[in-house]
């Protein structure tokens, strides 16, 4: 039985999740509120409803919980911060309740969250057992983890991944920061040394495989590379990587918060995550150095 479950299979994440787990051997199947036939089962859902289709359960070993509604898709308006929300406890309870009330042989949940549950942190370095803090975002992953938690009440290992910022070509940072260097016009966001936690999309995959494979681990995780890198450096590692100049000044605070509004709290988020607890379960980063990482990605 190597059946894996995946929510929110079409995203950024994963997409490259589902790539990777199928070059392993693993037979992925998708939840989709619109389902359609191809190369993998794909089955119902419809978390707002309460609607899943059970028959997702049959054969599964794990669950793969990605779904959510982009954080940086849409200005956060009321409307929209409702839907960042519910997509995510929604889906979750409905997960749980659907594992309760059906016979299934799931043995492991793995959820995602995010670091901006610890808000900005300047100074220090902050851990998985570091304190909370109490904006939008932060309440968000609050809820999100505490219907991921209620899994473990059904014996079921459950293990989180707080993940930071996705380095990918395909979209994301990488992506925004690479068509404004296009024309010349990529700058960083706010303060030039704001800490950015960052992982390489493959790096952030092979977590999460890990700890379907890995069985004795259970818990919280930071989905983050070991070393931070500063907004300021990401932004020039895209555009040498790209041949391109960076030039321009920083976007001042004032500017990001007038154009994002509550959003720009998110932005101007300087955080150094610590990735030594997924270290010491053994797993190994490919990528160590934002750098590398941005160079093996615009390739």
């Amino acid at each position: 039985m190597n059946k894996i479950l995946i929510t929110g299979g079409t995203g950024l994440v994963g997409s490259n999740l589902t790539k990777n787990l199928e070059n392993l051997g693993f037979d992925v199947a998708f939840l989709s509120r619109n389902p359609k036939k191809g190369k993998r089962a794909m089955y119902f859902w419809n978390p707002a409803a309460g609607e899943i289709d059970t028959a997702a359960l049959q054969q599964t070993q794990a669950i793969i919980h990605l779904a959510g509604a982009g954080v940086a898709d849409s200005n956060w308006t009321k409307a929209y911060k409702k839907e960042i929300l519910e997509s995510r406890t929604l889906s979750t309870q409905l997960l749980y309740n659907t594992l309760k009330s059906n016979p299934n042989q799931v043995e492991s949940f793995i959820g995602a969250s995010a670091v901006g549950i610890y808000g900005t942190h300047p100074m220090g370095i902050v851990n998985e057992e570091s304190t909370f803090a109490s904006n939008f975002l932060a309440e968000v992953c609050k809820q999100w983890e505490a219907e991921s938690v209620k899994i473990a009440e059904l014996g079921i290992r459950t293990c989180l991944v707080r993940i930071g910022i996705v380095l990918a070509k395909e979209g994301g940072f990488v992506k925004e920061i690479s068509q404004l260097a296009q024309w010349g016009l990529a700058a960083p966001l706010g303060e030039k040394n704001l800490k950015t936690p960052w992982i390489h999309i493959n790096d952030l995959s092979n977590i999460f495989i890990h700890l379907v494979k890995n069985k004795p681990y259970s818990g919280i995780f930071n989905g983050v590379a070991p070393q931070y890198a500063t907004n300021n450096e990401l932004t020039q590692a895209i555009c040498q990587a790209l041949h391109k100049p960076q030039f321009l000044p920083p976007v001042p605070k004032f500017m990001l918060k007038a154009l994002k509004g509550e959003m720009a709290d998110m932005l101007l988020s300087s955080q150094h995550v610590s990735a030594e607890k997924i270290i010491e379960t053994g797993f190994q980063f490919q990528f160590k150095d934002a750098k590398h990482a941005i160079m093996d990605i615009l390739k």
